[in-house]
């Protein structure tokens, strides 16, 4: 008797947990969906009926918005200046975590403290007298301006994250490679950074999406068309063609695109990374 009622527990959880997943999934993926239907429809049909299939499918939506936004010049910013952000970060979050993970040095407890105070703060804080510091140097309106800006503020919780990760391998494997006559960074390239790829890819794509989405930063340091990126590019477009639904919708679409195509390729490792970071050795 008892075995039955929690047989129909377990039947009765079940269909609740998938009834509440299906219906999340549904909750996001439905709207993105409708507003990738509208980019092929026409203005007038956006209007007279938001929700619905297009009567006629079109791809002038998409190939005006393309050229008149100016989005090839916008993706060429915002894939360039994440790349470089990504190389940068990995780099410094890569040396600096394995140093505060393995290594034994005067201050390590103060760079831990210091990267948990600087995850507290929010950009808006210091956005002003970054601006004072990069118009003084002449950075303000460049693509440097905004390197040195999401390098610095993509460091501080990647750096813990991937110390958390590289703490949970065994140190005796540093030790070994050091038998065999490598230093630091040789057992840095050799043994840690392979055993670490799934939390590099991990950090490479947060800190694509951090700097693809990002507006503030963005809008406050570029001025000129040409080095605008994806998001500041968006809005502008947005607020130029307000009246014109059918390419709003377009803009969305090709804005958040390369978001989605990430997380459908690399969602697996994405989460393979996150999970590891759990586990100590």
């Amino acid at each position: 008797m008892t075995k039955k009622r929690m047989t129909g527990k377990g039947i009765l959880f079940g269909f609740l947990k998938w009834f509440f997943l299906i219906g999340m999934a549904a909750f996001a993926a439905v709207p993105l969906i409708q507003v990738l239907l509208n980019s092929f429809r026409s203005d007038a049909e956006c209007k007279t009926m938001p929700i619905g299939f297009p009567d006629q499918w079109t791809l002038d939506n998409w190939s005006e918005t393309w050229k008149i936004g100016g989005y090839a010049t916008a993706y060429f910013n915002s894939i360039f200046t994440a790349a470089v952000v990504i190389v940068l970060v990995l780099t410094v979050t890569g040396l600096g975590a394995y140093a505060i993970s393995k290594l034994e040095f005067k201050g390590r407890e103060f760079f831990n403290a210091y990267f948990f105070v600087a995850i507290s703060l929010p950009g808006f804080l210091y956005i002003v007298p970054d601006y004072f510091a990069m118009n003084s140097i002449g950075l303000v309106d460049t693509r440097w301006s905004l390197i040195i800006i999401y390098t610095a503020t993509n460091i501080p919780f990647n750096m813990l994250l991937l110390k958390t990760f590289l703490s949970g391998i065994p140190r005796e494997l540093e030790e070994a490679a050091k038998i065999d006559g490598c230093n630091e960074l040789n057992s840095f390239l050799k043994i840690t950074l392979p055993l670490a790829k799934p939390m590099f890819l991990t950090i490479a794509i947060l800190v694509f999406v951090n700097v693809w989405n990002e507006f503030l930063w963005s809008n406050t340091f570029i001025s000129s068309d040409a080095l605008k990126l994806v998001a500041t590019r968006f809005v502008k477009f947005t607020g130029e063609h307000s009246s014109n639904m059918a390419r709003i919708y377009t803009a969305s679409c090709i804005t958040i695109a390369p978001i989605i195509i990430l997380y459908l390729f690399f969602s697996r490792k994405f989460i393979e990374g996150m999970t590891s970071g759990s586990v100590k050795g």
